[in-house]
């Protein structure tokens, strides 16, 4: 559709007819006053105090992934797929500025293109890099923290329109709290990333017993620099992958074979076997024992490549952070809740695993974890089966991704987190009359300043 873009200066954004707006998974829309595209800095600070000097919220919005509500708002939209261009480059300290709606592929094109990568990257590559950091997006990796804990230094649009420069060194407060934002501190305009040197990655990919990884899952954890696996209830085996930094050169898969892993294998046969369930269940559960996870084995390519992957089908997920110690306990009693409910998941179950850190809402703060995530297809029901695993999450003091679905609201989120009076004293400080605040935010952070 056809967006205008704010103005610059203290002159007023121009004000385009009212649009709709929804998010990648179709599941939370808007139709706010205005939608802008801005290309500049002065264009963001523009809506925001015209936003603000009329009592009206604003939120910004990248490639739409969050299957929350986090970037709604029915006043004001900044959508920033124009604002993604690389600004700076330091070779010699491999820092790298960029605009905040850049995503993630055209990210790491450019970074390659100069010898650079990010060290660690979440499985998504469309996500806009401001939107990944915002909510505490990650990888995997037992010393790798998420992808916030790459930045270097930012600067953020705060509540009167003003621009905010801050790092380790310059306003280091704000600098800490910001790299997991989640939308509340203001629009963030500029990252600036710490690089590494641009690596391949040899990527082992394997089907393994569950329960042999389970009993051995610190062994995989820190026997690799990057250790996740997929599980698909009702299979005996898990799809794990291991991957690790190589000086081979690339020996990547061919297109056919992504296609069959991931349409043939990964969409037409597991939707094939949901639907089977339905009509066969006992022939469907024989089979989800029996057949393969992949085919895929061993392959060596490019970090961004083997870290990240294509996602053709829609779908919604709810991803819960544990400490790391726990994770055998909840698998064990996750498998007892499938078994007691007889509930059959359509797609599988995902564990990561990440370093601690010392940003207060970042969902590793303070503590090794491991991240447990549930999805459904778009088009399914999910809440029951969603509340029911997040209630046996919380038993381990979970902590839900604040970009994906879950209950919680701020008395229970409170305890979870160390530094949340810290973040909140800084969120009336910098929005006091809550420009950014939207009904999500209210649910899960309070009113600012409350």
């Amino acid at each position: 559709m056809s967006i205008q873009a704010a103005r610059v200066g203290d002159k007023e954004p121009d004000s385009p007819s009212r649009k709709s707006w929804r998010n990648w998974a179709g599941n939370q829309h808007a139709s706010p006053i205005a939608i802008y595209q801005p290309k500049t800095e002065d264009e963001i600070s523009s809506v925001v105090r015209h936003a603000a000097e009329r009592g009206e919220g604003v939120k910004a919005f990248g490639s739409g992934h969050s299957f929350t509500s986090i970037a709604v708002s029915d006043s004001h939209l900044l959508d920033l797929s124009d604002y993604g261009r690389v600004l700076e480059v330091d070779q010699k300290r491999r820092l790298v500025t960029v605009q905040a709606g850049i995503k993630m592929t055209q990210l790491c094109e450019e970074l390659y293109a100069r010898g650079l990568a990010m060290e660690d990257m979440g499985d998504v590559a469309y996500q806009s890099i401001a939107g990944a950091i915002s909510t505490g997006t990650h990888g995997t990796g037992g010393k790798f923290g998420c992808i916030a804990t790459q930045i270097h230094a930012m600067r953020i649009v705060v509540g009167n329109g003003s621009v905010l420069q801050c790092s380790a060194d310059e306003n280091p407060e704000v600098f800490r709290a910001a790299r997991v934002g989640i939308g509340a501190l203001g629009i963030v305009s500029t990252i600036t990333l710490q690089c590494s040197p641009a690596f391949n990655l040899h990527a082992l990919e394997q089907a393994k017993p569950l329960d042999e990884v389970m009993r051995n899952l610190d062994s995989y954890v820190d026997g690799n620099e990057h250790f996740e696996f997929f599980w698909q209830p009702g299979a005996r085996n898990v799809f794990t992958k291991q991957n690790n930094r190589t000086t081979e050169l690339e020996q990547a898969l061919t297109k056919w074979q992504n296609f069959r892993n991931d349409v043939l294998i990964g969409d037409i046969a597991a939707n094939s076997l949901v639907k089977l369930e339905r009509l066969a269940p006992a022939a469907s559960r024989w089979l989800r024992r029996q057949l393969p996870v992949t085919v895929r084995e061993n392959y060596v390519d490019r970090s961004y490549r083997v870290f990240t992957s294509e996602r053709r089908v829609k779908f919604l997920e709810m991803e819960y952070f544990i400490p790391r110690a726990a994770a055998q306990d909840a698998m064990q009693r996750f498998r007892d809740f499938l078994v007691r409910t007889g509930i059959v998941p359509s797609m599988a179950i995902e564990m990561r695993f990440t370093a601690a850190d010392d940003i207060p809402l970042s969902m590793s703060s303070g503590r090794e974890t491991c991240s447990f995530a549930i999805h459904v297809r778009a088009h399914e029901g999910y809440q029951q089966y969603f509340e029911d695993v997040e209630t046996l999450m919380r038993e381990f003091d979970g902590r839900p991704h604040w970009g994906k679905l879950h209950f919680q609201t701020w008395e229970t989120l409170r305890p979870l987190y160390p530094q949340w009076d810290e973040f909140q004293e800084l969120r009336a400080r910098l929005d006091p009359e809550g420009c950014f605040a939207n009904p999500y935010l209210d649910r899960v952070l309070g009113p600012v300043g409350g």
